[in-house]
């Protein structure tokens, strides 16, 4: 498929054969990868647990703090709106009409020299865990390329945040990163019913579905799919 092979793409670029790296420093690289090849100014990965709980995790680009420190300030902003509605906020024009909506921060932003900013939520069923980021000092949409590279990103760090259990130097981080598409789906499925049926966390949920498959000597994929086929049950 194109996006596999797009994302084997990237998780190569930000991984570089080195799996001692933890997550952190996987995501700097995946905003640095960013802003080099979508000619930005600014990128971003924000976590938020509500509007009032918010941290960066890693950024790269001369703008790419400020657009999010502007947003949380204000509270007001396209970071917001995509965290909320868990859909991509894309403003090629921060100076155009559709703008507007967010009036304060549209006019900080020109202040500060950002002119576009585009915002793509972290997202695993029903839940949010943040945002991916990106801001330019000039308008101009991004090519379809590069949007579809930008999807592809916000993916990778959604897994990569969502792994953050794994310690520094084990290797099953960037093998996770590297999943293909279909167990990968199987397995954000499985841990949001996961976390609904503990009414937990989507981590925390993760964890669970982790330890589940250490202790059972079977795949993480193998015992998400008996969870959405509803062979298997958390709360039982």
């Amino acid at each position: 498929m194109l996006d596999d092979r797009r994302r084997a793409r990237i998780v190569a670029a930000v991984t570089d054969r080195d799996v001692t790296a933890g997550v952190s420093e996987l995501m700097q690289r995946l905003c640095l990868f960013a802003v080099d090849e979508m000619a930005l100014s600014g990128c971003a990965l924000v976590l938020m647990g509500g509007s009032n709980a918010v941290s960066v995790l890693a950024s790269a680009g001369p703008h790419a703090r400020t657009v999010t420190t502007l947003q949380m300030e204000l509270g007001e902003g396209p970071c917001l709106q995509a965290y909320t509605s868990r859909i991509p906020v894309l403003l090629p024009d921060l100076a155009a009409e559709n703008a507007n909506r967010w009036p304060a921060f549209a006019a900080a932003a020109l202040a500060a020299g950002v002119h576009a900013e585009f915002s793509l939520p972290l997202s695993i069923g029903r839940s949010g865990i943040g945002t991916l980021d990106l801001c330019r000092d000039r308008p101009g949409m991004l090519t379809d390329d590069h949007l579809t590279d930008a999807l592809v990103a916000a993916d990778i760090a959604r897994d990569a945040v969502l792994s953050q259990q794994y310690a520094p130097g084990d290797a099953g981080l960037a093998g996770l990163l590297a999943t293909a598409g279909t167990d990968r789906i199987v397995i954000h499925q499985a841990t949001g019913m996961i976390a609904a049926q503990l009414n937990e966390t989507v981590p925390n949920a993760l964890a669970r579905l982790r330890a589940a498959a250490f202790g059972s000597g079977r795949s993480m994929y193998d015992i998400a799919q008996d969870v959405v086929e509803r062979r298997v049950r958390f709360d039982d």
